[in-house]
């Protein structure tokens, strides 16, 4: 009697190959074409990965050479090269270059990046990506990028932009289109070779000690204490706006974190994440202010919008800072000719050293002792002598705080 097998209660004839990789081994075909002047033409397959993850054959022919000059099994060994560098030996199914650069930035780049990224790092580069590349080259599919056209994005990008920002995109180009290569989307990188464009100079604005008067002389209120704390403390708009009142300590300032696009977090470093001095006239400025404010818990925010949130420090640039700037003969003011102010009018002050730990540009990288970190004497002293010479005399005048 002959035994009988059974199959696996899994095994089905019609589900081979179906949860196993395929080789498909192929050796193409070959035709002649052309009416007056005969060409080998090679044909062959390639299979590739379709977004939703089937698989896709696709017809690909190419021309091999002039019938006069190439026999039909030369012919036949060329396509065989092709066909081996096109699927690697074996037909195997590959990524599809034809999705397009937008698609493989949000769904292949960023997830595999973007966890490693602090979060000064990850809102630097997807501004730069969101409004300077993906505009131009999202719906653009990853086998049309071109070397020309990359370079000449970026030519025209610097002159209008800074050097940091078209650095910043051809970085994260040539990033995403070599990441396309690893993963098999590409074969080559159209972007290893973009130069680097001549962008304008770097903007030096500072406002000079006159400046400063006039500036302030336009403000009331709350406004003027805010210009006096982005300049004497040298803090930036994101830090300010994300100040709460139990930040606010006697004769120094706990930055701890930022206000970015309307969220707040984690300041632009760790070493950002520091104490600033407050001159004395400044303090009472603040504690003038919070008795007169809507919010003045601790956990409140410092200068609030009108629903109690940070406020935008675009806007406030544009409607305040700048308008009233322009309307006392002062142009170009930024958020970073303030800042920049501080480090100008400093000098000859204080010391470097004193300069730089107001500013926060220390690189420490080791967690801070908040609660016994102390402002250095000669720090405060540096601080008070510049409130002098910037508002001495604004700071005997009496006014009202709008609110």
């Amino acid at each position: 009697m002959v035994p009988v097998i059974k199959s696996p209660p899994s095994f089905n004839l019609k589900n081979i190959g179906r949860h196993m990789p395929r080789d498909r081994y192929q050796h193409g075909w070959i035709e002649e074409t052309g009416k007056k002047v005969k060409k080998w033409k090679g044909n062959y397959y390639v299979y590739i990965l379709t977004v939703d993850g089937k698989e896709k054959r696709r017809h690909c022919s190419a021309i091999l050479g002039l019938k006069s000059e190439m026999r039909k099994w030369e012919a036949e060994r060329e396509l065989g090269k092709i066909i081996e560098r096109e699927s690697r030996g074996h037909g195997q199914a590959k990524p599809d270059p034809n999705l397009t650069f937008e698609w493989f930035w949000t769904n292949r780049f960023l997830p595999l990046k973007e966890s490693k990224w602090r979060r000064s790092t990850h809102e630097a580069v997807t501004y730069v990506m969101d409004y300077h590349v993906l505009p131009r080259f999202g719906e653009t599919r990853l086998c049309d990028l071109t070397r020309f056209e990359l370079q000449a994005h970026l030519n025209e990008l610097a002159k209008k932009y800074s050097k940091s920002v078209v650095q910043r995109a051809r970085t994260w180009l040539k990033a995403a289109i070599e990441e396309a290569i690893d993963q098999d989307f590409l074969v080559k990188n159209p972007a290893r070779k973009l130069e680097m464009p001549v962008t304008r100079k770097t903007c030096k604005r500072y406002l000079s000690s006159e400046e400063v008067q006039k500036l302030l002389m336009s403000l009331e209120g709350r406004d003027r204490l805010i210009a006096r704390m982005l300049i004497v403390c040298a803090l930036r708009p994101g830090e300010l706006f994300a100040l709460r009142w139990r930040s606010v300590q006697q004769g120094r300032l706990k930055i701890e974190e930022a206000v970015y696009r309307g969220k707040v977090g984690p300041t632009k470093t760790e070493g950002s994440a520091a104490f600033v001095a407050i001159p004395g006239s400044l303090q009472r400025e603040l504690e003038f202010w919070r008795e007169k404010c809507r919010y003045p818990g601790d956990d409140q925010i410092v200068f609030p919008s009108r629903r109690g949130g940070p406020l935008e420090s675009h806007n406030y640039l544009r409607r305040v800072l700048k308008s009233k700037g322009k309307e006392a003969g002062i142009e170009d003011i930024t958020f970073q000719a303030l800042r920049r102010t501080f480090a100008t009018q400093v000098h000859g002050i204080g010391t470097v050293k004193d300069a730089q730990t107001q500013l926060r540009h220390s690189n420490a990288t080791t967690t801070m002792n908040v609660d016994t970190q102390e402002i250095p004497a000669s720090v405060k002293a540096t601080v008070e002598a510049l409130d002098q010479k910037l508002f001495g005399v604004l700071n005997t005048i009496e006014h009202e705080f709008k609110m």
